[in-house]
């Protein structure tokens, strides 16, 4: 165990309990709006077992990423980098990593603004939301990281009614969908699982709260309920859209959740997926702040700059970007692209890091025994 690391102050420092609501609402985003029409585009009716093997793929990859965190007292992914390959190497990376972070970010907002005006509001434009969401993440991490933390927390109890909404559309399922069991190659099951991977974005925010953690030996806890719960809730959707729909009224539904809210009816709201949608900042809100946060921090640790700086560096850069952006076809690339590059960032990555600490460690204890 190597002591260097971030030093982080305590008063920004939070308990592992928090870490469950962090990770899940990283993960619960955008993309569980249209997961199901994916999933069932590549694997039919077997598209929920596409979604257990991702549970099962997000819970070895929490546990390689707390065993690669524990190889030191107190890291995070910068510190790691910058012992295995140097400081130019690690910066390299870094900014790679960040990128990659602001195209997650980027597309996230991109997605809600979409569906907001396809639901509500068709002529508002990309501008006035997105300077909204934008302002809004800015002035949440202004109060630090607890704040950041907070809005997970506090969000998490008030979008949780959400999943209520669907015990209308499973009154109305059709269990003859689900036959037979395996619908799809297995090959396509797969492929499902790895196009889940734009969903279960967000993990990887553990490799950088790390040091922010009181109390580290909980956290693997902390986390691999969050992943469980996340793969709950994908489950579920995926089920019940599956049973739902006919196969080819799924496939061209772009978003399935958000149409089974259709159905749902009350004497004083007549559309529930307007209300939806409405309430559905407050799932996305969390995913913004936390990954606008993630990498104002993240400039800060590479570039040696003030986190406020960064931060209102990257808003008028987000700004930027979701202003122009507007085509559908611009909004599914960039998902798409988040997806792909971020199944090898957040499933693949870590593996390679633990492995090279580890011939990293077995040659230094080599070399300490033939030294005379």
């Amino acid at each position: 165990m190597h002591p260097s690391g971030p030093n982080i102050n305590k008063n920004a420092q939070v308990s592992a309990f928090y870490i469950f609501f962090v990770i899940h609402s990283m993960q619960i985003g955008a993309g569980i709006m249209g997961i199901p029409q994916i999933l069932f585009i590549q694997a039919k009716g077997s598209a929920w077992i596409s979604v257990l093997l991702t549970g099962i793929l997000l819970h070895l990859t929490v546990f390689i990423m707390v065993k690669l965190l524990q190889q030191y007292e107190n890291a995070d992914l910068f510190m790691i980098q910058k012992k295995l390959f140097g400081k130019w190497i690690s910066l390299l990376l870094g900014t790679i990593y960040l990128s990659y972070l602001f195209l997650v970010v980027s597309s996230i907002i991109l997605t809600y603004i979409e569906v907001v005006q396809v639901y509500i509001f068709p002529d508002i434009p990309n501008y006035q939301l997105s300077f909204l969401l934008i302002a809004l993440a800015v002035y949440a991490i202004n109060g630090g990281f607890r704040v950041a933390v907070g809005t997970s927390f506090i969000f998490f109890f008030v979008s949780s009614f959400m999943m209520l909404l669907l015990i209308k559309p499973i009154t109305l399922i059709e269990w003859v969908h689900y036959l037979p069991i395996i619908q799809a190659p297995l090959r396509d099951i797969l492929m499902g699982a790895y196009q889940t991977s734009y969903t279960v974005i967000g993990l990887e925010i553990l490799l950088f709260i790390y040091p922010f953690i009181i109390n580290k030996r909980k956290i693997a806890v902390a986390a691999h309920s969050a992943v469980f719960y996340t793969t709950f809730i994908l489950f579920f959707v995926t089920f019940v859209s599956i049973g739902y729909f006919s196969g080819p009224q799924l496939e061209n539904q772009i978003w399935p959740t958000l149409s089974m809210f259709k159905i749902v009816t009350s004497p004083i709201i007549e559309r529930f997926d307007f209300l939806a949608v409405a309430f559905w900042i407050f799932i996305i809100l969390p995913n913004i702040i936390l990954f606008t946060w993630l990498i104002s921090y993240g400039a800060k640790r590479l570039y040696h700059v003030k986190q406020k700086h960064a931060l209102y560096v990257l808003a008028f850069l987000l700004y930027l970007v979701v202003s122009i952006v507007y085509d559908r076809t611009m909004i599914r690339n960039l998902s798409t692209s988040a997806g792909n590059i971020g199944f090898y960032i957040v499933f693949v990555y870590p593996w390679i890091l633990y492995l090279l600490i580890v011939i990293k460690k077995k040659m230094q204890q080599l070399k300490g025994r033939n030294t005379p």
